[in-house]
């Protein structure tokens, strides 16, 4: 019963796996899109930042007798 619901499962995974490749593959785009923060558009959008550029924002706006915490 296990054995069958492992077999089941790995198929149904290997469908979706080529799913997937078919769809990137045949694409227009042919891109993956932008996951990290600092390239996504609608991040910029909402202005989201990556922590880098966060801290660099906070510690040019802080005075030079304000804590750093």
């Amino acid at each position: 019963m296990l054995l069958k619901i492992i077999f089941l499962s790995s198929i149904l995974l290997g469908f979706v796996v080529l799913g997937f490749g078919i769809q990137i593959f045949f694409s227009k785009k042919k891109r993956f899109p932008q996951t990290a923060i600092g390239h996504n558009s609608e991040m910029k959008k909402r202005k989201i930042f990556c922590p880098q550029t966060q801290e660099k924002i906070i510690r040019k706006n802080k005075k030079p007798w304000q804590s750093p915490f």
